[in-house]
């Protein structure tokens, strides 16, 4: 299924994806602020603590697609326009044909299918605009979450790297999943 059927492409069932704007600077910095797990594991350690500049500097680093060489992120906002997280393609390997992605939602929106549907988008993009082949991810073997949507999308674990990482005076071993893009279109004609 690589057909757009109907709609907007950047839309899907629950969520819309757009630009970075400066606006949203404000919400990412308090949810730095007040999210210290999801930080945790999105970046596999805790970062430092950001200041007002620095999420601006951020949102401005990458807002209207600036630097799509290195990454091209989006906002996810609801149907209803409600800003509920982010996403980005990173990692990309044109070479080769792989990427990596990232992606937050929101403390108060999670568990509700917004990062799931937002994944879908961005995956039909690299698979079918790109022409990347191959998805790859990788996270703490502690993430519960993330493990579970990599099994949900219909990603193979293809390895653990034992105490490959250190945060909060431990190491953990780390996970690594594939999904190739005809695992996607498979999973795409299931849905």
């Amino acid at each position: 299924m690589t057909a757009i059927k109907e709609g907007y492409y950047w839309q899907g069932n629950l969520v819309r994806l757009r630009p970075l704007q400066e606006k949203d600077a404000e919400l990412w910095l308090a949810e730095e602020q007040s999210d210290s797990e999801g930080v945790h594991f999105l970046n596999m350690g805790m970062d430092l603590p950001k200041s007002e500049k620095s999420a601006k500097d951020f949102v401005a680093q990458f807002a209207e697609f600036n630097n799509i060489e290195r990454r091209i992120m989006f906002s996810i906002d609801t149907l209803d326009g409600e800003l509920v997280g982010g996403i980005n393609i990173h990692s990309m390997d044109r070479k080769n044909g792989t990427f990596e992605t990232g992606s937050r939602i929101y403390t108060a929106y999670r568990g509700r299918g917004y990062g799931f549907d937002a994944k879908l988008i961005v995956l039909r993009y690299a698979f079918h605009e790109l022409r990347f082949q191959k998805y790859n991810i990788s996270c703490m073997a502690t993430n519960e979450r993330m493990i579970h949507h990599a099994k949900r999308l219909g990603c193979q674990e293809e390895g653990r790297r034992r105490r490959n990482v250190y945060t909060q005076g431990e190491y953990q071993d780390e996970l690594y999943f594939g999904l190739t893009r005809e695992e996607f279109d498979a999973l795409l004609e299931r849905l």
